[in-house]
């Protein structure tokens, strides 16, 4: 209980950072009433190439990850020395040299942000690749996404207050605020977390970097996992950037009712939190993952519902559909990293190695590819319309619902066949296993 309540407290700072980027930077830079410190299209094209640089470290990173040798392991000395200079980087983003629209702003922006995402990176690959180590059985696992998970939708609310604090603090006080108060958490596992001794020494020569990419890519589990899980990412990218829009635009609130909003998913995902538990037991993680795909796809959809043609508080079917959205996506959110760890003890009885960095890589590479796609396309589609001024009023924001369940769709349909090909991937591992039995 100790580890699981630990390893789920790290996620809590990092995400927090995150939520506030997600949720600030677009519109700190391309705020809706027009008075933006970059040019719209360039952002777009800074996002993509950033997310580009991501893709190529990542793996890297992964295989570093999973080879370095060290008294602490091989985790977390990245998860220590990435710490710091991630809520430096994060700190620095919120002030532009120039006030007004410039170039400079934007290289700027690039700067910075480049420097807190290979921070991230670093930080987070290492974290994520401990699960499997920390946790060995699938239901400890699962206890110990519950704990990770309930710590990052808390994160993501803490994140949320900002809106709040930056109206009385400014983006400049308050972005300072939450770096200092990140760093005791992202260092928090030094004192309890440690490896298994047996995952730090490898039993055979170590694939190269090469190597190490083709057998993955050979593995089309991994393959199925990575679509579903990326494509269930994306959406909630999309979600979380646009919810700022969606509240004071859609919704016609302030941005200190970002708030409320983060707040109700956050109650509706901890109330669904120890029933999912309960029912993946009952009928297993992928039955409750494609079950989350499906409904998510449809509320999505219903944010198109949403406006003054209903005659009420636009507060109350807002606060409505962030909710039925906050409970179809728990189970994406709890299930997602035991998942992966199942992957990665199916690739071991393929090559006799734990490679959990290189898999935990290739998921976070995907996730940029993803994220970068969907932010270079959200300033695009903001110039359908971004403000309920425009004479399409917020057309933009609106089509986000049809793009997120788009994409929920897709990773329903992978999702679907997921199992079949697991088991065929499993079949493919107890004849490698039965053949090395024979020659030893």
């Amino acid at each position: 209980m100790k580890v699981s309540f630990t390893y789920g407290l790290t996620a809590l700072s990092w995400t927090t950072l995150w939520a506030v980027i997600n949720s600030w930077l677009l519109y700190f830079y391309l705020p809706p009433e027009g008075k933006t410190l970059v040019p719209a299209t360039l952002y777009s094209i800074l996002m993509l190439i950033l997310n580009i640089i991501d893709a190529i470290i990542t793996l890297p990173i992964g295989y570093w990850s999973d080879h370095l040798q060290s008294r602490w392991g091989r985790r977390l000395p990245l998860m220590f020395f990435s710490a710091l200079p991630m809520a430096v980087f994060f700190a620095l983003l919120w002030i532009p040299p120039i006030k007004s629209e410039s170039v400079w702003n934007l290289l700027y922006l690039g700067i910075f942000l480049l420097g807190f995402r290979s921070a991230a990176n670093l930080y987070q690959i290492s974290r994520r690749a401990l699960l499997p180590d920390i946790a060995a059985t699938e239901q400890a696992r699962i206890d110990t996404s519950v704990w990770s998970a309930g710590f990052e939708l808390m994160g993501t609310v803490v994140g949320s207050v900002s809106g709040m604090l930056i109206d009385h603090l400014g983006y400049i006080a308050t972005n300072l605020l939450y770096a200092i108060t990140a760093l005791p958490f992202f260092y928090l596992p030094f004192f309890i977390l440690r490896e298994r001794p047996r995952h730090q020494t490898p039993v055979m020569k170590p694939l190269n970097l090469r190597q190490g990419i083709i057998t993955m890519l050979n593995n089309r589990a991994l393959l199925y996992l990575t679509v579903t899980l990326t494509f269930c990412s994306g959406a909630a990218i999309l979600i979380q950037t646009t919810l700022p829009f969606i509240v004071t635009e859609i919704c016609l609130l302030t941005k200190s009712a970002t708030m409320y909003f983060y707040g109700a998913a956050l109650i509706a995902s901890l109330i669904c939190y120890p029933i999912i538990t309960i029912l993946t037991k009952k009928w297993g993680q992928q039955r409750i993952l494609l079950g989350s795909l499906l409904v998510s796809s449809v509320v999505l959809l219903s944010l198109l519902l949403i406006g003054e043609w209903l005659h009420i508080p636009l507060l109350i079917p807002g606060l409505i559909w962030i909710t039925l959205e906050a409970v179809a996506m728990s189970p994406s959110m709890i299930l997602r990293p035991a998942l992966i760890a199942e992957i990665v003890d199916y690739d071991e009885m393929l090559t006799q190695q734990r490679r959990e960095g290189m898999y935990y890589a290739i998921f976070e590479l995907l996730g940029h590819i993803t994220s970068g796609v969907m932010l270079a396309l959200l300033p695009i589609l903001l110039l359908l319309g971004r403000s309920h001024t425009d004479p399409y009023g917020p057309l933009g924001i609106r089509i986000t619902g049809i793009i997120g369940a788009g994409l929920m769709v897709i990773a329903f349909l992978f999702m679907h066949d997921y199992p079949s090909v697991l088991n065929l991937q499993m079949k493919k591992g107890d004849e490698y296993g039965e053949q090395n039995s024979k020659h030893s």
